[in-house]
């Protein structure tokens, strides 16, 4: 039973009680004050019936009749006539009739039991008998039944206001009770949140402890996310320019070649400027200013063309050097000129070095040495040949067209309104191969074949109608599940303008809503870029979809979940660990000891982390020692079907 239901049972018990004893107390009061008074009126009637009689005849028929009129005209029970010798001369009595809308229990408990009034009939000088008059009580219990009537009532009243009181005073006290269970509740699913402090005091104390268990679980995250920073910087960025160095961006060309969707137009631009006498050779202050001047520049130029892309890595390669993977590029001639005009303006005063500029696509059949010896060439063709623009392959340099976009357009909202999506679904193992979830790729039918996400995705966020696409495929995957009735769980990775639409969000709630069961089998991930530039609307979104029972994960986590405010209080079921980060697992003690520590601080707030791109599975042992959970499995790791 609910605190609320004891103290309202324990208000109503009160009030009960309270009735009782002022009934009981005002039964008893006023039986003694009746009884007082009908044995003054006994006394009083006979005291006037003796006189009265003292002065008649004493002829017995005539006393009698005298009497048997007095009995009549008054409220009497009895009225007895005896001689001096105590035999009865008249007698006139009736038994007392109880009202009938006075209760039994009522006279049984609370009549009045007077004493008859007793006085002496004289005849001359002398004793001629005794007179007994009883009144008769059944008028006074049936006074004393409605009495008692209108004081239940107006107690009832009474109790009804102060029980109407009490519930306001209830629930104005208990306000913040409820805030302290939803705390409480909060730190079962590792959220570590904050409260006000109430004024109850007993409520106090309970939130003050809390909050400062909370302001702990916080100061233990920022002093390990500091930790796991400052480990992660002195091994994977470069001091100077604040970015990746080249062994730390050649791990991310990896992990993209392996294991990304290379139907994309995943692109590598790489930025040189020459060295001359120009201001590499400057103090180390004003060398590192100008550095990081320059990769300021480039940072402001991706954040205002981030729609044309999903996902950015800059690295620095060289001294002079600099590499930017972007993956699912929309229209690179843009943004490759966009590029060279912010590298051209930090650049720009007298005796800057030139730059140049190259770009190309990653190919499926790409390793990573064959990806970057082919932008190197051509940025060492572009300086050679002092070029002015971005010297890009040839399958980039083609404009789209504005039949192109019309094409993708129809097609694309074709298959939003014929639902015309299906989903490629690859396992989550936990570390003793047993399923955790799917994870869930879109694919779309497009001219008669099956396309992975990366073939379109960058069209669809282009055209405005990636909310609604992933929307249609959740709708889809919502269709699966009723249909095959299975127990598993999928998790589908939702897009950075996926989370920004109010609308589609809206009618995300609502499809959940509707299909509550399919809910609990449902994981919805973000990338942690995207957590960390919207962090509202990650939080928002987070919060709505743990109200309705789904999971919520991070994907392609590690480099900036430290930037992740109030990670405790999100209640994030797991994350997926970056394959830039497992690429060489077997090899990298620098990885180990980030991955390891990454884990214990997940685990402190009950979150799972699973290790995405894992090439072998003979890592058991080594994922066990790192506090890794489970593996993204793939067709080359375990032998489960990649797709439905």
């Amino acid at each position: 039973m609910s605190i609320t239901r004891e103290l309202w049972l324990a208000i109503v018990v009160v009030v009960l009680v309270a009735i009782a004893g002022s009934v009981t107390i005002h039964g008893i009061t006023t039986k003694q004050y009746v009884e007082e008074q009908l044995y003054s009126k006994n006394l009083d009637n006979a005291s006037m019936l003796a006189l009265t009689l003292s002065g008649l005849e004493k002829d017995p028929v005539s006393l009698d009749l005298f009497i048997m009129s007095q009995f009549d005209i008054g409220h009497y029970a009895s009225i007895v006539l005896k001689d001096a010798n105590g035999e009865t001369i008249s007698e006139h009595s009736h038994e007392v009739q109880l009202d009938e809308n006075t209760p039994k229990w009522f006279a049984d408990n609370f009549s009045p039991s007077v004493e008859q009034g007793v006085a002496q009939v004289s005849e001359g000088w002398g004793l001629y008998g005794t007179v007994y008059v009883e009144t008769d009580t059944s008028f006074a219990v049936a006074s004393m039944w409605r009495a008692t009537n209108r004081l239940i009532f107006g107690l009832s009243l009474v109790g009804i206001f102060a029980g109407l009181t009490g519930a306001w005073a209830l629930r104005l006290i208990l306000t913040p009770l409820d805030a302290v269970v939803g705390q409480a509740e909060s730190f079962r699913e590792m959220k570590f949140v904050q409260l006000p402090e109430p004024r109850t005091l007993e409520l106090k104390r309970v939130v003050k402890a809390m909050n400062f268990l909370a302001r702990q679980s916080q100061k233990i995250m920022l002093e390990e996310n500091t930790r796991l920073d400052l480990m992660r910087y002195k091994t994977q960025f470069d001091d100077e320019s604040g970015v990746a160095n080249r062994d730390y961006f050649i791990s991310i060309l990896k992990g993209q070649l392996a294991f990304r969707d290379t139907e994309g137009v995943n692109c590598l631009f790489f930025v040189r400027f020459t060295e001359g006498e120009g201001f590499l050779r400057s103090p180390a202050a004003i060398r590192k200013k100008r550095i990081r001047d320059f990769v300021g520049e480039i940072n402001e130029c991706l954040a205002l063309h981030h729609h044309h892309f999903t996902d950015s890595r800059i690295a620095r390669m060289q001294k002079n050097e600099f590499a930017i993977l972007l993956t699912e590029t929309h229209d690179a001639i843009s943004i490759s000129e966009a590029i060279h005009g912010a590298c051209l303006s930090a650049f720009s005063s007298p005796g800057d070095p030139n730059v140049y500029q190259s770009v190309v696509k990653l190919r499926s059949t790409d390793s990573f040495s064959d990806t970057l010896m082919r932008a190197d060439a051509m940025i060492d063709e572009a300086e050679m040949n002092n070029m002015e623009e971005p010297f890009m392959e040839t399958s980039l340099r083609e404009f789209i067209s504005l039949v192109e976009q019309r094409r993708w357009e129809k097609e694309l909202q074709r298959i939003i309104d014929e639902q015309d999506v299906e989903t490629l679904n690859f396992p989550v193992l936990d570390i003793n191969n047993a399923l955790v979830h799917y994870q869930s790729w879109a694919a779309v039918n497009i001219d008669g074949e099956l396309r992975k996400s990366g073939y379109y995705t960058h069209w669809a966020r282009y055209l405005g109608l990636l909310p609604q696409l992933e929307l249609t495929t959740i709708s889809h995957l919502i269709e699966n599940l009723e249909r095959e009735q299975t127990d598993a769980k999928y998790a589908f990775l939702c897009s950075e303008q996926f989370i920004l639409n109010q609308e589609v969000l809206a009618q995300l709630y609502y499809l959940i809503g509707t299909n509550p069961q399919a809910a609990k089998q449902l994981c919805f991930e973000v990338r942690e870029s995207t957590a960390t530039r919207f962090p509202q609307e990650f939080n928002l979104f987070c919060t709505t979809l743990k109200a309705k029972h789904c999971e919520i994960g991070l994907k392609r986590v590690g480099e900036s979940f430290s930037q992740l405010l109030n990670v405790q209080e999100m209640g994030l079921n797991y994350v997926k660990i970056d394959s830039a980060f497992m690429t060489d697992i077997d090899y990298n003690p620098a990885n180990h000891a980030f991955i390891r520590g990454f884990c214990s601080l997940a685990h402190t707030f009950g979150i799972s982390v699973y290790a995405d791109g894992v090439k072998q599975s003979n890592h058991q042992e080594l994922f066990v020692e790192l506090g890794i959970d489970g593996v993204v499995a793939n067709m080359q790791v375990i032998g489960h079907s990649s797709s439905d």
